[in-house]
């Protein structure tokens, strides 16, 4: 158990640098993409192009993690951000960045499996989504640091610094990772086979369950992609604020909510049940978007946004333990690549699906669509099973 302690303290690690990269890019990518000419609609189909290639890819993640180590794939995948942050650096156009954003969203598709699959091998099974909980802490650690960092370094030295700055997280994140040591490093080939041909399926529970399961996530996402979209768009064109106040936004609406309430979700969902707190928190997130609408100040539009995103982000360990509770042992790198393919498939539609409706139809239309699919979502997770 001191190895797998060690082990998960270095992921948490490897986690707050991937953190702070991808919420260093995040909340500023539409924005760079639109100085490059492009619209709030034509932004979200970049959006939208890397989303499905990173959705295509998230299913292979799981099985290159079953077959090849969780190791590799994590550096592997702190490799290709650099150079998504290298291609963004010498892109002109807007079209010149789809590219690079294919590439960043391929990086998530990758670390994403590797990262839930390699902490259910290390967590005590008793203990599986308190585990997740404490290993989420990371993200909003990123999430605190990395749109304050962003917004700071493009207001005070602008974008190429930031691409710049990437380029040398994601080296401390791949030298950080030949640290790991996995537990088939200390398990032969021909054992893991063996495994595999004991416990042959897939998933032990129902597939209307997971089919139900599947479902609740790729529109809870398709939720979340508009919200996350829009919402740089919405700060500066209705707030009227620039870059660092965006930063101080999505530091504060994603940093500091999952950062409240990841360890007390984890707990809950072990103590409470997976479901229960699943649907409890859906269901006070889907007003959250409505009230946006009906709010002019900037103060509280950020803590409305914290609000939503700290109820969405409640979900997180109980879906995770929820999936690797049910997944064969030998296959919950597969299973954890679909779920990661669910949570994609959303951040693929929600872009081009909140980008349409701001050109289309008008800013507000967003926020109504998204309380909506957040709705659709519980109708989902009701169909589970504790």
């Amino acid at each position: 158990m001191a190895e797998a302690g060690r082990n998960l303290f270095t992921l948490f690690t490897i986690d707050v640098v991937m953190a702070i990269c991808w919420y260093m890019s995040g909340p500023f990518i539409p924005l760079f993409i639109r100085s490059l000419g492009a619209s709030v609609f034509l932004a979200s189909l970049v959006l939208f192009t890397s989303g499905v290639a990173s959705t295509m890819a998230v299913i292979l993640s799981g099985f290159l993690s079953d077959r090849y180590g969780e190791k590799k794939l994590i550096i592997f995948s702190a490799l290709i951000w650099g150079l998504a942050s290298i291609l963004y650096r010498f892109s002109t156009t807007w079209e010149e960045a789809i590219p690079a954003a294919i590439i960043a969203s391929l990086s998530l598709s990758l670390f994403l499996p590797a990262r839930m699959s390699f902490i259910a091998l290390n967590a005590k099974p008793s203990s599986v989504a308190t585990a997740y909980g404490f290993m989420n802490i990371a993200w909003p650690v990123g999430g605190i640091l990395g749109p304050i960092m962003g917004g700071f370094i493009i207001k005070s030295y602008g974008w190429n610094s930031l691409f710049y700055s990437w380029i040398v997280m994601a080296l401390t994140g791949m030298l950080l990772s030949l640290s790991l040591r996995e537990e088939r490093d200390r398990e032969p080939t021909r054992v893991r086979a063996e495994k595999k041909i004991r416990d042959p399926c897939l998933f032990k529970g129902s597939i209307w369950v997971l089919t139900a399961f599947i479902l609740a996530h790729i529109v809870g996402n398709t939720a979340r992609g508009i919200l996350n979209t829009v919402m740089p768009f919405y700060i500066t064109d209705i707030f009227h604020r620039d870059e660092a106040d965006v930063g101080l936004f999505f530091s504060v609406g994603l940093g500091v909510a999952t950062l409240i309430t990841q360890v007390p979700s984890g707990l809950l969902a072990d103590k409470l049940g997976r479901k229960r707190v699943m649907v409890c928190a859906v269901a006070l997130t889907s007003f959250m978007p409505f009230l946006l609408t009906l709010s002019n100040d900037y103060i509280i539009a950020i803590i409305l946004y914290t609000v939503a995103t700290g109820l969405w982000s409640m979900t997180w360990p109980a879906s995770v333990a929820y999936l690797m509770d049910l997944a064969a042992s030998s296959r919950r790198g597969f299973i954890a690549g679909l779920r990661q393919m669910a949570v994609r498939l959303g951040f693929t539609v929600g872009p081009i699906v909140g980008g349409y409706l701001w050109d289309a139809i008008g800013p507000m239309a967003s926020f109504y669509a998204t309380s909506i699919f957040f709705a659709v979502s519980l109708m989902f997770l009701l169909m589970l099973k504790e």
